[in-house]
């Protein structure tokens, strides 16, 4: 069996799924469209469990099958033919529960069980097969990536962060949100390196990850146009919405650390909140590094919802914010950001001005001069000469 439970067995007395019931289990009654909904005790556990987001979708499956229970995709998994099993696709076809339920003597669908995939999570050698789901991430050791380093330390740093369980709520003071081309153990260790940067008096030792999976170049990078467009948002900024709305209901403050596509989202999710939700996120803060999102606009969204905003770090020869993001297109910036994109596509982490943090521009020159990039550090000092006399 692939599918798991959410841990609770506490019986499977059913009743009806009224405002008042879902209220007292906090569940966002907003996607409680009737109360012909008959559910367990355990699948109301289960249901209560989840993010805001994943009890929208599982709600709109469970009206779904309520209505049209003989015409969901099913499974026998005995031989009680009351019994069917209807198995969620949506939005992808790697992001599924499992609604099992039954048809009771006075001919009403009950939702008997609800239960998760749990072979979606983790990592996967198809890296467009992890799902987005969130994180425990803890770091067991006290390396932090704090100036320049070589391969050897950086792979001590990597080795220290670890990928814990899933997490259906965000539990922690810290998470983070990773940017495109980041399978889920890559993005573990590289957003805490990035948190301990964003929030440095903290001495972060665990975050939850929004890990956003990757789908390779090209269809990452239609994802981030999709969520720079006006309308509707895609899944990763509707799921996180939900998150950002969740948290400041349960009254717990959360530090956001979002790089690269992960500011995208982090717009596009605030957007779609304001959009959708009532209330402020002043228990929310953010930082961003290396921002795929202008940063007058995820800057102006959050200060309307009242996030504090802390310094970003973008690196000026890093072509995401200066041209991805919009954010310095002058003629010396596409310069720069053209000669050092080559480090951006490379596999060498230490050397691209993109990847880990941004601990500043001399700190930058003498990591490429460690590393043996003379002409990039040459370029880097006639930079740093040049705004040095304006």
């Amino acid at each position: 069996m692939t599918w798991m439970h959410a841990g609770k067995t506490q019986g499977y007395d059913y009743t009806s799924l009224d405002h008042n019931l879902a209220r007292e289990h906090g569940i966002n009654t907003a996607h409680i469209k009737n109360q012909n909904i008959q559910v367990s005790h355990q699948a109301l556990l289960m249901l209560a469990s989840l993010n805001m987001y994943d009890q929208q979708q599982v709600l709109k499956e469970m009206h779904f099958v309520v209505k049209n229970p003989n015409s969901a995709s099913k499974n026998k998994p005995n031989a009680n033919l009351l019994k069917r099993i209807y198995r969620t696709q949506y939005p992808f076809k790697n992001y599924h529960y499992l609604i099992e339920y039954k048809i009771n003597s006075h001919n009403q669908v009950v939702i008997f069980d609800i239960l998760f995939d749990r072979t979606l999570t983790g990592a996967h050698d198809k890296h467009s097969h992890e799902r987005t789901m969130m994180y425990d991430v803890y770091q067991q050791g006290n390396n932090q990536y704090d100036g320049p380093k070589d391969q050897d330390q950086l792979r001590q740093i990597q080795n220290e962060w670890t990928l814990g369980q899933p997490v259906s709520q965000v539990k922690t003071e810290h998470a983070a949100v990773n940017g495109m081309l980041n399978e889920v153990e890559k993005a573990a260790w590289l957003m805490g390196v990035h948190s301990q940067i964003a929030y440095e008096k903290d001495n972060i030792k665990n975050y939850t990850l929004f890990h956003n999976p990757s789908d390779k170049t090209t269809l990452d990078l239609l994802e981030c146009g999709f969520d720079k467009r006006k309308g509707t948002k895609s899944h990763n900024a509707q799921h996180l919405a939900a998150v950002l709305k969740q948290r400041q209901m349960q009254g717990k403050p959360t530090k956001w650390l979002v790089h690269s596509q992960g500011a995208i989202i982090f717009c596009a999710a605030l957007e779609h909140y304001r959009s959708h939700y009532t209330g402020m996120l002043t228990n929310q803060e953010l930082t961003i590094h290396g921002s795929g999102s202008n940063m007058e606009r995820i800057k102006g969204m959050a200060n309307t919802l009242g996030i504090k905003v802390h310094k970003e770090r973008n690196n000026p020869f890093d072509a995401v914010p200066n041209v991805a993001g919009a954010n310095d297109l002058s003629k010396s910036s596409l310069k720069r950001s053209l000669r050092f994109f080559g480090l951006i596509r490379g596999d060498d982490s230490l050397a691209s001005p993109h990847t880990l943090p941004y601990l500043g521009i001399e700190t930058y020159k003498t990591q490429l001069q460690m590393l043996g990039y003379d002409k990039h550090a040459a370029r880097v000092q006639q930079y740093i000469n040049k705004t040095t006399n304006v």
